[in-house]
């Protein structure tokens, strides 16, 4: 069997494997913990690792949340965990146990991996899938490869748990990644599934002796798609785990690897972090199929403590939460463009383009890269919502793109009166990205110093809005400023300068009710330190 054989030649070169990623060398003051365990030296020399040109440029990302648990489409993509942990009144489970039960019957006459032969995703279609990605302005995009459930959406050597056996019968990975790379893109491959070890297990409940006997997860046969701690050695699951990600990296080289989940696989030394050095040492040599260099994530989860040791990869933050009041240098913050994260029956949208191309403005002007999930329905179609938030995004960044792709982070992120960050109930920091209006302005500049940047959020009152840091008093740049052209049309605008700020007059044309980008050439190059 495939299987077998693999693994145990993994089991034996355990102790070779791994390394990660870095953004830059510095002290970082965050309000998440550092790493909370001891580094080994390879850390050292993978924090040397830079965060290349392309990703800085980038700005814009889309992958997906999609998979066996898009077929019953309901609570979300943690629908097998709280299948079968969710107490009998179903208190925590979203409702999932008693909608699973009324639906598909008890849950001894069908578990969660009787939803994979219905996974047929005869509406899957790789290329469009990137052209949406592409159509929407993102210049990197991707897939989740494996969720918390464990389900491989590549052909893997490790598992017949993947869609190449199972369910679709097709590499979805790879007609992702071909049509990421017809159209110009960069490639992303996202992991989740260091949580899957024992994910639906919990060692505290009072599972009953029908339970134990008639549940599919108890079921040895099953034990590859469960992964029952009582019943795999975690030295095995972790040979399986790296076996995957090499695998990833060597037959589809994906020029980005973002990891969710590992910061406690490491802490409870189910995936050593040797192997994760390892792996990651070997990645960074490699390179992406350009040979252009490549980047790994390094998220802050809820636990506070980030996957990797702070100062390694490129900072990631789950939409701002957590985040420092004011960040420094180049990070990444992932959302889903309707929650939960993956798809529902009868999913509801929230918030449309506007939110979401606001969400980016702001989060470039602080040096973030904003990396955006859709998600799919289990018939492989993406909804007609989710694409028309794309084409919106992408009709907005079509025109003004100058003033968020390639661009750097000036010496001032924001102007305006909008309350961007306010701390939960629960102590949490939370970045708040609905109160910005035609008051509120967001700057970058060029990476030749020579242009500044002003999106103003929306169309102001009077059609005008003065902007104070940009007075006469002001130094922004070596010569003065030279003239002031609206991107949308390259028309050039009036403006006046005085003691209490530059004011913009707004033209009577092509003016956005979302989000309007001024340039502003400067004569010699613009001070921003």
């Amino acid at each position: 069997m495939k299987i077998n054989k693999i693994i145990i030649l993994q089991i034996a070169v355990l102790g070779l494997l791994c390394s990660s990623s870095f953004m830059q060398a510095q002290k970082l003051k965050t309000n998440g913990n550092d790493w909370g365990k001891p580094e080994n030296a390879d850390w050292n020399e993978l924090k040397k690792e830079p965060i290349p040109e392309w990703v800085l440029d980038a700005k814009f990302g889309v992958y997906t949340h999609w998979g066996i648990f898009s077929v019953p489409a309901h609570g979300g993509p943690d629908y097998v965990k709280e299948l079968y942990l969710a107490d009998d009144k179903d208190e925590k489970g979203k409702g999932i146990k008693k909608y699973h039960i009324e639906k598909y019957g008890e849950i001894k006459d069908f578990g969660y991996k009787d939803f994979e032969p219905m996974f047929t995703a005869e509406k899957f279609n790789g290329q469009e899938w990137a052209d949406v990605m592409k159509g929407a302005g993102a210049k990197f995009g991707g897939i989740c490869l494996s969720h918390h459930d464990g389900f491989c959406l590549w052909d893997s050597e490790y598992t017949t748990w993947d869609s190449m056996d199972k369910g679709p019968k097709k590499d979805i990975y790879r007609e992702i990644a071909d049509g990421i790379r017809k159209n110009d893109m960069k490639l992303v491959a996202t992991f989740h599934m260091a949580r899957t070890y024992g994910y639906v297990f919990d060692n505290d409940k009072n599972y009953s002796k029908e339970q134990k006997k008639t549940w599919d997860i108890f079921d040895d046969a099953n034990n590859r798609i469960y992964y029952n701690k009582d019943k795999m050695p975690k030295e095995e699951f972790a040979a399986e785990w790296s076996g995957k990600v090499r695998e990833v990296i060597k037959n589809y080289r994906p020029d980005m690897l973002w990891f969710d989940g590992l910061s406690g696989s490491i802490k409870n030394d189910e995936v050593p972090q040797d192997t994760i050095t390892s792996i990651f040492k070997d990645y960074y040599k490699q390179k992406a199929i350009d040979g252009d260099e490549v980047i790994i994530c390094n998220k802050l989860p809820g636990s506070k403590v980030w996957n990797f040791p702070l100062g390694f990869g490129l900072r990631c933050y789950e939409n701002c939460r957590d985040m420092e009041p004011n960040p420094q240098g180049y990070w990444l913050a992932d959302r889903a463009i309707g929650y939960p994260w993956s798809y529902v029956n009868n999913k509801k949208y929230k918030y449309g383009a506007d939110y979401h191309l606001k969400s980016l403005i702001d989060m470039v002007s602080r040096g973030g890269i904003f990396f955006l999930s859709l998600t799919p329905k289990g018939d492989g179609s993406i909804p007609d919502e989710e694409k028309e938030i794309m084409k919106g995004m992408g009709a907005w960044l079509g025109v003004n793109g100058e003033a968020i792709y390639s661009t750097r982070r000036w010496k001032y992120a924001a102007e305006g009166p909008a309350e961007m960050l306010r701390t939960t109930k629960t102590g949490k920091h939370k970045w708040d990205f609905t109160n910005m209006t035609g008051k509120d302005t967001r700057y970058t500049r060029s990476k030749d110093n020579t242009k500044l940047y002003a999106t103003v959020l929306g169309i102001p009152e009077g059609n005008k809005i003065t902007l104070e840091y940009l007075a006469s008093g002001e130094k922004i740049a070596s010569g003065k400023i030279k003239s002031i052209e609206l991107i949308a049309s390259n028309e050039v605008v009036k403006w006046e300068q005085t003691i209490e700020g530059l004011t913009i007059f707004f033209p009577e044309e092509n003016i956005n009710t979302t989000a309007n980008a001024f340039r502003i050439n400067v004569e010699g190059e613009l001070l921003y330190n």
